[in-house]
């Protein structure tokens, strides 16, 4: 079995992961949104992506948090294939989870929702940073329950103040020109400009995520994990 199916085994034979994949997404499709925008669930959503993302890359934490690493960095199979395999797998699950999501909103919203390859494209590129974003995160820590703790009060803050949990009109302007530096920030972004037909602001998000995506991942596999 190569690292890639490997990686992906590993988080489905968890009952958990299985619930985080298929079920959790249908919920936030029942909020409604403001006239002028998407459901706001599409927004929400953003916050399953990022905790998904550090509960889905929960194995390959742990791999480096008892060393086991360490034995592969010594072995036939080099540190970036054991990365990139893991890492792919995990975006692999998001992207069904995301499939499940765009599906559902189908059926629920109809054509209220338009633009859907455009939207899994934005919800992926989202999913790619937040997978590095987790990385990066646990190569401060030994212990993957003090790290989840952690994270699960700055991830629940980002996402406040950056228009996931609350939507963008609802925050000062003033606000807007601090806001932007958190990469949680260009998910809304991107959405409102999709929702707009603001293509290259669309494009725009895409662009600045897939900076951070990298910014993160560069972090993260610095100490081999």
């Amino acid at each position: 079995m190569n690292l890639y199916l490997f990686a992906i085994k590993e988080d489905i034979r968890q009952p958990l992961n299985i619930i985080l994949i298929i079920l959790l997404p249908i919920p936030v499709l029942f909020i409604p949104g403001h006239p002028n925008s998407y459901p706001f669930g599409l927004s929400l959503y953003g916050m399953i992506i990022i905790f998904s993302s550090f509960l889905l890359s929960r194995p390959v934490v742990e791999d480096r948090m008892k060393g086991i690493i360490l034995r592969i960095a010594a072995s036939p199979i080099s540190t970036l294939r054991y990365l990139s395999s893991h890492l792919l797998g995990y975006l692999s699950l998001l992207a069904i989870q995301i499939s499940i999501l765009l599906l559902g909103s189908l059926v629920i919203h109809g054509d209220a929702v338009t633009g859907r390859l455009a939207l899994f494209s934005l919800y992926l590129t989202f999913g790619m940073m937040c997978l590095s974003l987790t990385l990066a995160w646990n190569v401060l820590f030994k212990s993957y329950n003090i790290s989840f703790g952690l994270f699960s009060g700055l991830a629940s803050i980002m996402c406040l103040f950056s228009g996931v949990s609350l939507p963008l009109f609802l925050l000062p302007s003033s606000l807007i020109r601090y806001i932007m530096f958190l990469p949680t920030y260009w998910l809304p972004y991107g959405l409102d400009a999709w929702i707009n037909g603001n293509t290259p602001a669309f494009i725009q998000a895409h662009a600045i995520l897939l900076v951070y995506a990298c910014i993160f991942l560069l972090i993260g596999s610095k100490r081999r994990l």
